[in-house]
């Protein structure tokens, strides 16, 4: 898989950030409540988490009974976790990881019933990135299997604002580089999916309401 790490200003801004406890709040997050609705219906027993963050809903699915790979490359956030996991006696049913995405993904092929990610492809990815962490996730969902994902869209109040970092890519006064999604992406992106829905919603995690698109996709049953 091609592309190389993420940019590594950004890897220590998450590392730092995630010095703070909870930051995105401790409650799940709209996607994941709306996931775990979907994941039921689909009767999904594993679920791999790109950009796990500090686990907001990683733990919420655990606690609702799925088996969790939780990837994320904030060094920090993942040694929270890991220490959570041991106090919530869980470990056989989270496996925790830091990894970065665009290096491909260590899972074999079919191997996940759906794979979750909370505005992880909002992160500093080029086109070419973007396709092949798409493809990877392809490549490790069973048939049938889901992708459903939330990005930052075109409404959002902060696209085109800020420091400009590449194609529809800002940088916030918080130094967060956010990669900002149109329907056209996010359709391009789905080559050799079903798409199964795209709806926009509001997150309100801290610090500011956001403006997002939540994708389902669906890798063909043949």
């Amino acid at each position: 898989m091609q592309g190389g790490k993420l940019p590594e200003d950004q890897q220590k801004h998450w590392d730092s950030t995630y010095a703070q406890t909870d930051f995105f709040g401790a409650e799940p997050s709209e996607l994941g409540i709306s996931a775990l609705e979907l994941f039921r219906k689909e009767q999904v027993r594993n679920v791999l988490e790109i950009g796990c963050g500090q686990g907001r809903d990683t733990w919420f699915f655990v606690r609702n009974g799925l088996e969790v790979i939780a990837l994320d490359y904030s060094e920090t956030g993942v040694c929270q976790m890991q220490e959570r996991a041991k106090d919530m006696k869980v470990q056989n049913q989270i496996t925790l990881k830091v990894h970065d995405a665009r290096l491909g993904i260590p899972l074999a092929d079919d191997s996940v019933d759906a794979i979750f990610s909370h505005m992880f492809f909002c992160m500093e990815l080029s086109e070419n990135q973007l396709e092949s962490i798409f493809e990877e996730c392809l490549r490790v969902l069973r048939p049938g299997g889901i992708n459903l994902y939330s990005v930052r869209n075109e409404h959002d109040p902060h696209y085109r604002k800020f420091v400009p970092k590449g194609e529809d890519m800002y940088q916030n006064p918080m130094g967060f580089v956010v990669h900002f999604f149109d329907p056209e992406r996010i359709k391009r992106l789905a080559e050799g999916y079903e798409l199964m829905y795209m709806k926009e919603f509001d997150d309100t995690s801290p610090p500011f309401v956001k403006k997002l698109y939540e994708v389902a996709l669906r890798k063909p049953r043949a």
